[in-house]
C-alpha cells in the first residue's frame, strides 16, 4: 500500500489498496487525516519516528495499529524515505504501509510458546533437581542399558560402569541375577520386579530391583533399571516375624492354661462334662484361628484356609468359593461361629445322620462384601421356628451366630431353622472395622 505526503505530513497520494483500506475515494486524499484512524495508545510509537524523519529529512520505520474502514484493527508497518522537488528542496515523504497483523499474531503466539517452553524447562529442571535429591537421600540407584545390557546412563552409580555389563562391572555374584532381570525385560517387553540378595563380607544385603523397557536416543531398544537397598526393611520383617511367632506361642500357652483352669475347676464342682468339652472345643477353635492368622504374610487371612482348619475333622462337608482374604481381626469370631455350626450339625443337625451333608459356599457379593452361607440338608426334620423361621434366640450358640457376630464384624446374619435343615448366611465386610 503506497502513499506520498507533503512537508506538513498530509497525504497527496494514496494507492488504490491504501484507499480501500481507509474507505476513501480518489478525490478524498487531500482532505483525509490518516492519524485519525491510529489507535491512541500507539500514537507515540508512530508520531515519534515520523516527526524525527520529517525534521531531519531522513528515512524512518514505524509500526502501529489502525482501524480499517470496516472497523477491524490491523497492524501496519510503515517504511518511508524523503523525496525532493526538481530544485532539490525537501518535498515530503514517500512510503509503503505493509499489513503485518498475521505476522505479529504469529510472533505473539511464538512468544507465548517460548515462554511456556521456558516455564516447562524450569519446572523440569526443578523436578530433576528434586528427583536427584530424593534418590540421593534414599540411595536409589538408576541405570539404562542397551540390548547388550551395557550401561549407557547411570545415576547414583560410578561413571566407570558406562560401556560395561553388570557382570563386567560388578562381578557375577550380583551381576548375573541383575542381567537375568534385564534380559527378561527385553524379551517380554514388560516391567519386571524382583528382590535379589548377596553377601558382602559377613553381611547379607537385599535390593529391590525394578526394570522397564525403554527406547534409547538413537531409537534402539533399551531397559531402565532401578535398585533400592531394602536391607533394613528385610531385617525388620524378620524381627517382626520372630516376634509374631513368639506372641502366637504365648497366646496358645494362654489357651492351654485356660483349658487347665476349666478342667481343674470342673473337677472340684458338679459342672457337667459336656460343658467342659464345649468350652475346650471353643478354645481349640480360637487356637486354630490364631494359626490361620500366622499363616498369612500380613494382617489378612484366607477364608478357605480358615474354614478348612475348622472343618477338617468333619465329613460330608462341601466347600466352594473363590480365594478371598478377610481382615485378621474377625478371624476369632468367624472361627467360633464355624465351630458352633459344625458342632451343632454333628450333634443335632445333618451330620448326625449318615445321609446328611453340609454345603459351605461363599461369593464376593460386591467389591466390599463377602457372602458366606452354611446350609444343612438331609438331616433330621427341624421343627419350624415360632418366630417365622428366623432365630435370634437367647441361647449362647444363637447369640454367638447372630448378635455377637454382627456386632463384632459389622456384618449382617440370617439364621433360619428351616424344615430341611439349618441355614446360616453372613454378609461380611472385607474392610471391616471391629466395633467391640
Amino acid at each position: 500500500m503506497l502513499w506520498r505526503g507533503d512537508t506538513t505530513g498530509r497525504c497527496v497520494f494514496l494507492s488504490r489498496a491504501m484507499r480501500e483500506f481507509w474507505g476513501l475515494g480518489p478525490d478524498d486524499c487531500g482532505r483525509f487525516d490518516w492519524s485519525s484512524s491510529l489507535l491512541e495508545e500507539d500514537q507515540a510509537a508512530v508520531f515519534g519516528p515520523f516527526s524525527a524523519g520529517m525534521a531531519g529529512e531522513h528515512a524512518f520505520v514505524c509500526e502501529g495499529r489502525y482501524r480499517r474502514a470496516d472497523g477491524e484493527v490491523r497492524v501496519l508497518q510503515t517504511r518511508a524515505r524523503p523525496y525532493h522537488a526538481p530544485d532539490g528542496s525537501f518535498a515530503g515523504m514517500i512510503g509503503v504501509n505493509e499489513d503485518i497483523t498475521e505476522l505479529r499474531a504469529a510472533d505473539e503466539e511464538l512468544s507465548n510458546r517460548n515462554r511456556e517452553l521456558r516455564d516447562s524447562l524450569a519446572r523440569l529442571r526443578s523436578t530433576a533437581d528434586r528427583f536427584a535429591l530424593a534418590t540421593n537421600i534414599s540411595g536409589l540407584a538408576m541405570s539404562e542399558h542397551d540390548e547388550a545390557l551395557k550401561y549407557v546412563w547411570g545415576h547414583n552409580v560410578p561413571e566407570a560402569c558406562l560401556g560395561q555389563t553388570p557382570v563386567e562391572f560388578i562381578g557375577p555374584e550380583v551381576g548375573e541375577p541383575l542381567e537375568k532381570i534385564l534380559r527378561r525385560t527385553l524379551e517380554t517387553g514388560q516391567t519386571q520386579s524382583e528382590e535379589i540378595s548377596f553377601l558382602t563380607g559377613e553381611q547379607r544385603l537385599w535390593y529391590d530391583v525394578q526394570a522397564s523397557p525403554s527406547t534409547l536416543p538413537d531409537g534402539r531398544r533399551g531397559v531402565v533399571a532401578s535398585a533400592l537397598d531394602v536391607t533394613t526393611r528385610k531385617l525388620n520383617e524378620t524381627k517382626l516375624e520372630v516376634l509374631a511367632q513368639e506372641l502366637s506361642h504365648r497366646v496358645k500357652n494362654v489357651f492351654a492354661v485356660v483349658q487347665a483352669i476349666v478342667r481343674q475347676s470342673a473337677s472340684a464342682t458338679d459342672v457337667p462334662a459336656a460343658f467342659v468339652a464345649a468350652v475346650e472345643a471353643r478354645l481349640v477353635a480360637l487356637s486354630a484361628a490364631q494359626d490361620a492368622l500366622m499363616s498369612m504374610s500380613d494382617d489378612r487371612f484366607s477364608l478357605r484356609d480358615l474354614l478348612a482348619r475348622q472343618l477338617s475333622h468333619l465329613e460330608r462337608v462341601e466347600m466352594e468359593g473363590p480365594e478371598v482374604l478377610l481382615p485378621g481381626k474377625i478371624a476369632p469370631y468367624l472361627s467360633l461361629a464355624v465351630h458352633e455350626l459344625g458342632t451343632n450339625a454333628l450333634k443335632y443337625g445333618s451330620l448326625s445322620v449318615p445321609e446328611g451333608r453340609v454345603a459351605v459356599r461363599w461369593i464376593q457379593s460386591d467389591p466390599d462384601h463377602v457372602r458366606l452361607s452354611w446350609q444343612e440338608q438331609g438331616g433330621p426334620v427341624v421343627k419350624p421356628c415360632p418366630t417365622g423361621g428366623k432365630a435370634r434366640g437367647g441361647g449362647f450358640g444363637s447369640m454367638l451366630l447372630t448378635r455377637v457376630f454382627e456386632g463384632a464384624t459389622g456384618g449382617e446374619v440370617d439364621l433360619q431353622f428351616a424344615e430341611d435343615g439349618l441355614h446360616w448366611t453372613a454378609t461380611i465386610p472385607t474392610g471391616v472395622e471391629l466395633r467391640l
